[in-house]
């Protein structure tokens, strides 16, 4: 028989393993208890610091309620001593100036100018343009006749504006926005009609001009002016319709970008300076490059089919302008031509007034 020491194996077997048992339970007991402590501890960390941080947002709560009504209070006592003697507006505070609305979204019942940032002292230095522009105004009235106009700065969206609502009687002055739009939704035409182009524009030939409709219609060019918005024209059933000026100002602002951007070709931007009887070309030539096509038609005055408009774009170095003038006064290009010369001096002293600023 095998022997241990001093006792059996199976004695020394089962002290081993209770020996062996017990330790490994002690272990785990140690194990739980020291987590169980841990946990506790760390338990009460955090309760102390919710209740600490509570404790601590009422005191903040309690510094900021009184901080705000210190400076309300403050505050009530400034306003107290700012109020003047009526009782009304408080001393030294300005009127909020007005907000800038843009030339083209501006009511034009009566004369008008709009210009983003004009101060007090501004607004009556415009008043002086607005006596110089209703003097020209009042030379139409005086013959018995009436006009409507817009002038629309591209850079600012400023400009001058005088019943741009009002109807009228296109004429030939539909034909500068036609060909514009035909040349874009038609690029063959710039080369293949190229003559029947230049005797509509620069001749203001009506065989031509219907040629051009007969063959691509009105419904596409239609289409295009309702998608930028101008919902008083059409030329479906009137190859010559009413046109106002705020619309017209929107077909030429865009008239402006195709020639910007060469999706009208430069040979056919081209045939839009020096159109017959255009008193934008005649007056602004001399010192500006200027696109425009005029409309004239005479059946006698106080007739529908009696007027004298004019329309289009003037390069003046930085600030191009899109300006329209549309009339009753047929033959009088002189009345337009003075209205025009005005309108671009009173663009000029907005550009002056807004350069000193």
């Amino acid at each position: 028989m095998d022997t241990y020491g001093s006792g059996s194996h199976k004695q020394k077997k089962e002290k081993y393993q209770n020996r062996t048992y017990g330790g490994r339970f002690g272990k785990i007991v140690r194990i739980v208890l020291f987590s169980c402590a841990g946990f506790l501890i760390l338990l009460l960390v955090a309760v102390s610091a919710v209740f600490g941080e509570e404790r601590m947002k009422e005191t903040e709560e309690g510094y900021l309620l009184g901080a705000v009504g210190n400076m309300e209070d403050a505050l009530g006592e400034i306003s107290s001593e700012a109020v003047d003697s009526t009782g009304g507006t408080p001393a030294g505070q300005q009127e909020e100036e007005s907000l800038f609305v843009p030339i083209l979204e501006a009511d034009s019942t009566e004369l008008t100018i709009t210009w983003e940032g004009l101060s007090e002292e501004d607004l009556s230095e415009t008043e002086v343009l607005k006596t110089e522009i209703q003097s020209a105004i009042d030379a139409f009235s005086a013959e018995g006749y009436s006009t409507g106009f817009l002038l629309y700065d591209i850079n600012t969206e400023g400009g001058i504006s005088y019943r741009a609502d009002e109807s009228y009687y296109s004429a030939s002055t539909i034909k500068g926005p036609y060909v514009a739009w035909l040349v874009q939704a038609y690029p063959q035409t710039a080369d293949r009609l190229y003559d029947t182009i230049e005797n509509t524009i620069a001749w203001s030939s009506n065989d031509d001009y219907e040629m051009l409709i007969s063959t691509y219609g009105s419904s596409e060019f239609d289409s295009w002016i309702a998608g930028l918005g101008c919902k008083n024209i059409a030329l479906s059933g009137e190859w010559y319709p009413d046109i106002n000026a705020r619309d017209f100002a929107v077909l030429w602002n865009f008239v402006y970008d195709s020639f910007l951007s060469g999706s009208v070709p430069d040979y056919i931007r081209d045939l839009y300076t020096g159109t017959l009887e255009s008193a934008i070309y005649e007056t602004l030539s001399p010192w500006y490059t200027v696109y425009s096509k005029t409309g004239w038609i005479g059946e006698g005055l106080g007739t529908y089919y009696n007027v004298q408009n004019d329309a289009g774009i003037v390069m003046k170095g930085d600030d191009p302008y899109v300006i329209v003038v549309l009339s009753d006064a047929y033959g009088r290009t002189d009345l337009l031509d003075h209205l025009v010369a005005v309108l671009d001096s009173a663009h000029t002293s907005l550009l002056n007034i807004e350069s000193t600023e």
